[in-house]
């Protein structure tokens, strides 16, 4: 049974944003390998478009990827697109709760190309809510980036001792192991849902949403966790 397609989110002339799945990765770096750019090559190829990712989420996250579709497109994005003016809004469940409702985390991330050389990293981010669970707790949070580091939002909550729930890369040990007994899944929590930002051709303003997928959505329900903040928080 071939896979299913993935869900398209926008697509003009220029541009086309994808909704991709956990579990996928957004390019191949062995042949052979399952990734969302190789599902849709196919297609576009067919009408004479190559089409080129502009940002890549880890296999682990669920979320908004946006190609190029055009090559005026594509290196006017590389100036714009990791710009102040775009902004990148995913929600994430965190282990524990936050001193602070809201804030922002600037600890300088290695480059991946050469750990020796750290890079500039901020994010910023909101509590949405949290729940006490047995001897532990936890937190729905909306994380804010213009930039994206590699594994920036789990790196930096990893920081402020909030690492993303069951991310087998930054959890303690005995805290995996703790919220394994609670909860039934066993990747991290992390989810692209939100980008705007300036067109790269036509000046437009764009948001481009996507909602959370149904593993993250059954563990909100099951917790009476709430994706908007309260009124009464600030």
């Amino acid at each position: 049974m071939p896979p299913k397609p993935p869900k398209t989110l926008f697509e003009d002339d220029h541009l086309l944003a994808i909704s991709k799945p956990r579990g996928l990765l957004t390019v191949g770096s062995k042949p052979g390998q399952k990734n969302l750019l190789d599902q849709l090559k196919t297609h576009y190829q067919k009408q004479s478009i190559r089409i080129r990712p502009l940002n890549r989420l880890d296999r682990g996250t669920s979320g908004i990827v946006l190609f190029a579709k055009t090559r005026e497109c594509f290196e006017k994005a590389l100036i714009g697109f990791n710009s102040t003016q775009t902004q990148k809004t995913y929600i994430a469940l965190v282990k524990g709760v936050p001193k602070r409702r809201s804030g922002s985390i600037t600890f300088p991330l290695q480059s991946r190309q050469d750990k020796r050389k750290l890079l500039k990293a901020k994010t910023k981010y909101s509590v949405l809510d949290s729940k006490r669970i047995g001897k532990g707790a936890l937190s729905l949070v909306e994380a804010r980036i213009s930039s994206g580091r590699y594994h920036q939002i789990r790196i930096h909550f990893t920081k402020i001792h909030h690492p993303l729930l069951m991310d087998r890369d930054y959890m303690e040990r005995r805290d995996y192991k703790y919220w394994a007994q609670v909860v039934s899944f066993r990747h991290f929590f992390l989810h692209s849902a939100k980008l705007t930002f300036t067109h790269f051709i036509t000046g437009e303003e764009i948001t481009i949403e996507d909602t959370l997928p149904k593993e993250f959505r059954k563990t909100l329900k099951l917790f009476d966790l709430n994706s908007k903040p309260k009124k009464n928080r600030t």
